[in-house]
């Protein structure tokens, strides 16, 4: 199979358009294995795959910089999978027409101009020093240990996570690391151990600041509920509802919270951002 076959329609020209005409052999190594695809136009998917470093086949040059490989698939009912069978940490050589560069925004990846449009997988479990070795050295546990228990390093997330108690709250943590790929979290792992020594005053700061701005919205969401056990839900009520599930913390010390709605919300998540030096920002609906 071909990502993109003969007599494709013109619709289907605009994503080969954004990529150059001259084909060239890579072989990378895979972040990950395909998990979705973005709709194009009507009937169409583009699934996509990250890799992580990559081999030039003319100069057998290493390139330590994340890329995309992308390809079209038709949205057809009998569709099974993204079309092409990838595995985590996979070796392939590939045939690939890159990307026009373009001109990115403050708020977009490099990566954007590192893609990759798919013609065919030339060879599977390539044998490549190079990689294998970097492939090695990725596999390998990275652990930040702490009273609160040790934190791994999960490369494709780019964050050290565990599971932690604190205050008899069950926690899902996520320290990301310093940069991209990187192996220390110093940065998020000093705001977390600030947040922790006193997380029980912290969790009562956030949970008054998420009650301030999502009573009134608990209240509206209240009068759809033919279950409801109230005719209104107080301040009070609202705070002992919620309860903490995930925290990520940021390298500059920022934090993401993600509460449980205690079924105000429909079981949709309640996010609340902290910034670096404490304060209370921000609590809206998610999920």
């Amino acid at each position: 199979m071909t990502a993109l076959e003969p007599g494709r329609s013109t619709v289907l020209s605009g994503f080969e358009n954004e990529f150059e005409k001259e084909e060239k052999e890579i072989v990378v190594l895979l972040k990950d294995c395909c998990n979705g695809a973005i709709f194009f136009e009507k009937n169409w998917l583009i699934p996509s795959v990250d890799f992580i470093a990559s081999v030039d086949e003319a100069t057998g040059e290493m390139i330590k910089e994340e890329g995309t490989i992308e390809w079209i698939i038709e949205n057809a009912p009998s569709r099974k999978g993204w079309g092409y069978d990838f595995k985590q940490y996979g070796i392939y050589r590939l045939l690939v027409r890159k990307c026009f560069p373009k001109e990115l925004s403050p708020f977009q990846s490099a990566i954007m101009n590192n893609r990759y449009m798919l013609i065919k997988i030339l060879e599977r479990d390539v044998s490549n020093d190079k990689l294998e070795e970097y492939k090695e050295y990725l596999l390998k546990p990275v652990l930040i240990e702490t009273k609160y228990g040790d934190f791994e390093l999960d490369r494709s997330l780019s964050e050290f996570c565990t599971d932690i108690e604190l205050f008899g709250f069950d926690i899902f943590v996520g320290l990301e690391t310093d940069e991209d790929n990187g192996d220390t979290a110093d940065g998020a792992l000093q705001a977390f151990l600030k947040t922790a020594e006193d997380f029980e005053e912290f969790d009562k700061k956030v949970k008054e600041f998420a009650a301030k701005n999502l009573l009134d919205l608990a209240n509206d969401w209240l009068q759809d509920n033919d279950e409801a056990e109230t005719d209104e839900i107080t301040k009070e009520m609202f705070i002992d509802s919620i309860e903490i599930s995930e925290m990520t913390v940021s390298p500059d010390g920022s934090i993401t919270l993600y509460y449980d709605d205690g079924n105000m919300f429909w079981r949709h998540a309640i996010e609340i951002s902290v910034e670096p030096d404490g304060t209370v920002s921000d609590a809206y609906i998610s999920g």
